[in-house]
């Protein structure tokens, strides 16, 4: 017999589950973005350019580029 108390336990980790799908999802496209900027940077594309492709700061691709300087 299933109780009310199971349902919930039951709810509970699908709704775990779920949130983990999504921040993966966030990660991914995140870590995807960081590899396009990476790309763009070796291409030596001009930074105005870079953020309208990838919509980041103009800090954050100075901080990949410093990390990208640094291999």
């Amino acid at each position: 017999m299933i109780t009310y108390e199971d349902e919930l336990k039951q709810e509970a980790r699908e709704e775990g589950r779920k949130e983990g799908l999504q921040e993966g999802k966030r990660e991914g496209r995140q870590e995807g973005k960081i590899e396009i900027t990476r790309n763009l940077i070796k291409l030596g594309m001009p930074l105005d350019f870079i953020k309208k492709a990838t919509g980041f700061s103009e800090k954050k691709i100075l901080e990949i580029k410093e990390k990208l300087e640094k291999e």
